[in-house]
C-alpha cells in the first residue's frame, strides 16, 4: 500500500480507486447463501415436474375413464338391439372386455347399475348366496325404454288407457322401445282404436290417441260428396255475413270491443269536511265570529 507524507510527518493511506475491481469474485466456500437458497427453491417449485410412474398412472386412469363411457354407449345399443335382459359377462364378451382386470370390470357394472337408460334386474338372494360368483356379478341388465313394456298392440292399447290426460303419445317414444311398430299403429286406427295424426310427406304416424270402435259411425259417400260441394265465403267476409244474419262470429274478440267502448269521464268526489275539534271554549268563539279567518 503506498502512502504520502503531509505536514507534520503523519503518513496517510492514498486514496482508493473509483473503479471497481474487475476481479472480484463470489463467495466459494462450498455454501449457497440464503437468497440463492430461496431464488432455488421458487424455481424448483415451478419446474416440478411428476414423475414417469405418476404421469403414466395419471394417463392411464384418464384413457381408463373416457374408454368406460364409449364402452357404456356400446353397451346401451347393444341391450337396445337384443330387446331382453343380458347377464354381465355377456354384455363384457360383446365389447371384447373379458380380460379386463377385475376391478375395472366391477367399475363397469356399477357404471351400467347408475346409467339412466339401462334397467338393473337383481338376482334373488338365495341365488346370489348358492353362486359361486361375486354379488357384483350376478343379476341381469336390460335396456330402459321412454314408455316400459310397450311392445305390442295390447300394452300399447293398456298405456293409452292409463293416461291420465288427453295429451298426445309421441310415435317416436314408442319406437325406443319397440322398433317395428308401424304396422301395428296401422292396424289399429283401421280398427278405430286410436287416431293418429300422420306427416303430410311420407304420411308416416306422427302421434296417436285412444280411440273407441263405438263412437266411429259410417258416414254415406253421398253425403260426404254433398258437404265437400259446399262452398265456404272468404274469410274476410264471413264475419260480415254472419253479422248481417245477427250471428256472432267467433273469431270476434270482446277485448276489441272493450276497448273501443267510450269512456264516462269520471267524477271526482270532494272529501267530506271534517270538523275542527276545540278544546279551549274561548277560542271557539272566534272562529264562529270570524269562520274566514286563519289564526
Amino acid at each position: 500500500m503506498t502512502s504520502a507524507k503531509l505536514n507534520g510527518g503523519v503518513k496517510r493511506p492514498a486514496p482508493s480507486s473509483s473503479t471497481p475491481s474487475t476481479n472480484t469474485t463470489p463467495k466459494t466456500d462450498g455454501t449457497a447463501s440464503k437468497r440463492q437458497k430461496r431464488d432455488g427453491n421458487i424455481a424448483s417449485s415451478k419446474d416440478a415436474t411428476p414423475t414417469p410412474a405418476a404421469a403414466a398412472a395419471a394417463a392411464a386412469s384418464q384413457d381408463f375413464g373416457a374408454h368406460m363411457m364409449t364402452q357404456l354407449t356400446y353397451a346401451v345399443d347393444f341391450l337396445k338391439s337384443k330387446r331382453a335382459p343380458k347377464s354381465l359377462q355377456e354384455i363384457l364378451d360383446h365389447l371384447t372386455l373379458q380380460h379386463m382386470p377385475e376391478t375395472q370390470q366391477n367399475a363397469f357394472s356399477q357404471l351400467m347399475k347408475r346409467h339412466s337408460r339401462i334397467q338393473f334386474n337383481p338376482a334373488p338372494k338365495a341365488k346370489v348366496a348358492s353362486s359361486d360368483l361375486p354379488a357384483w356379478r350376478t343379476g341381469t341388465y336390460e335396456f330402459k325404454a321412454k314408455l316400459p313394456g310397450v311392445t305390442s298392440k295390447i300394452t300399447l292399447l293398456e298405456y293409452l288407457q292409463h293416461k291420465i290426460d288427453a295429451s298426445c303419445t309421441s310415435v317416436k317414444d314408442i319406437k325406443d322401445g319397440w322398433p317395428d311398430c308401424d304396422g301395428a299403429i296401422d292396424e289399429l286406427e283401421k280398427e278405430h282404436k286410436i287416431l293418429t295424426v300422420r306427416t303430410k310427406k311420407d304420411n308416416h304416424a306422427k302421434h296417436v290417441w285412444l280411440d273407441s270402435p263405438e263412437l266411429h259411425h259410417e258416414v254415406d259417400p253421398e253425403f260426404q260428396a254433398m258437404w265437400a260441394k259446399i262452398k265456404l265465403p272468404p274469410a274476410d267476409e264471413m264475419v260480415r255475413k254472419l253479422k248481417a244474419l245477427g250471428q256472432k262470429a267467433t273469431s270476434d274478440d270482446p277485448r276489441d270491443r272493450i276497448g273501443h267502448a267510450p269512456k264516462t269521464a269520471q267524477k271526482k268526489k270532494k272529501a267530506p269536511r271534517t270538523q275542527k275539534r276545540f278544546e279551549n271554549a274561548h277560542m271557539k268563539q272566534l272562529f264562529e265570529m270570524n269562520p274566514g279567518k286563519r289564526y
